[in-house]
C-alpha cells in the first residue's frame, strides 16, 4: 500500500479525471457527501447542464424553464449566511413539469426578522438534511434548462458561493430575471418586487416569501410574459435577449 505524502492527493485527482472521462454511477459510487467520489459526481452533474442548454433558435415554447427560489438566513453568503428552503419549478410551453421542495439545516440560526418574514422556525429545519446531503439532487434538478427567478441574482449568488465553496464550480446555465422581462415588456412601469408584478397581472399571492409559494406565484407571472411575448412577435429564446437587452 502507498502511505507516501500526496498518494491521496493523487488518488483524488485520478478519480476525478475518472468522472470527466463520463463513467456512470454503476461504475464509481458518488459516495457520501463530503467524499471525494461525491465531489467528482457533482462536477460531473454541472458538466452535464452545459451540454444540454437550449439552442438560441429555440422556441419559448420549447425552452425547459426552471423558476427557482431559495429562502436565506440573510443576504451574505460570504459571511456565512445560508440557505434554508429551496423551491424550483420546470415549466415548459406554460406547463410545469416537475415541482421540487427541501427545507434545508442551514446549521445557523434563522434571525428574528427572517423568521418573521418567512414564517420558517427552526423546528421546521432542524431535522432537514443538509445542502451537502441533498446537492445531487438538486443540482440534477436544476439540469438543463435556463433558470429564472425574481431578484434571482440572490439566488445564484448563494448556489455558486456553495458550489465554489464546496466543489470549485458554478452553475454552468444562464439565468434571466423576472423583473427585468416585466418592466421590458410591460414598457411603462417599474416593477421592483415579486408583489408589484403580481399586483399588475391580478396574481394572488398566496404564502409569500416561502420559497414554494414564491415559485408558484412566479409560475403564474411567468405564464402572463410568456403570453406578452407571443403578442409581441417574440418566439425564440434569442428574440427574448435580444427584446430586454
Amino acid at each position: 500500500m502507498n502511505n507516501q505524502p500526496g498518494s491521496e492527493k493523487n488518488l483524488k485527482y485520478i478519480m476525478h479525471r475518472l468522472f470527466n472521462l463520463g463513467l456512470n454511477r454503476e461504475e464509481v459510487p458518488p459516495g457520501n457527501p463530503g467524499s471525494f467520489q461525491h465531489e467528482a459526481w457533482i462536477r460531473k452533474i454541472l458538466k452535464e447542464k452545459a451540454s444540454k442548454r437550449a439552442d438560441l433558435k429555440t422556441k419559448l415554447d420549447d425552452v425547459l424553464f426552471i423558476i427557482l427560489d431559495t429562502e436565506t438566513t440573510g443576504f451574505r453568503p460570504e459571511h456565512g449566511d445560508q440557505i434554508f428552503s429551496i423551491a424550483a419549478a420546470k415549466m415548459k410551453n406554460s406547463t410545469i413539469i416537475e415541482q421540487y421542495h427541501q427545507f434545508i439545516n442551514p446549521s445557523v440560526k434563522i434571525p428574528d426578522e427572517i423568521r418573521s418574514l418567512t414564517g420558517i422556525i427552526e423546528d421546521d429545519v432542524k431535522n432537514a438534511p443538509t445542502l451537502d446531503e441533498k446537492a445531487e439532487e438538486i443540482f440534477r434538478f436544476l439540469s438543463g434548462g435556463v433558470i429564472i427567478g425574481y431578484h434571482i441574482s440572490h439566488d445564484v449568488a448563494f448556489i455558486n458561493h456553495y458550489l465554489w465553496k464546496r466543489y470549485r464550480s458554478s452553475l454552468k446555465q444562464p439565468s434571466l430575471e423576472l423583473a427585468l422581462i416585466t418592466e421590458k415588456l410591460v414598457g411603462s412601469s417599474a416593477f421592483p418586487t415579486l408583489d408589484s408584478a403580481s399586483s399588475y397581472f391580478d396574481i394572488d399571492c398566496c404564502n409569500r416569501h416561502s420559497a414554494q409559494g414564491d415559485v408558484l406565484i412566479m409560475v403564474d407571472l411567468w405564464r402572463s410574459l410568456l403570453d406578452l411575448s407571443r403578442e409581441k412577435g417574440i418566439e425564440t429564446l434569442e428574440d427574448l435577449y435580444v427584446y430586454i437587452k
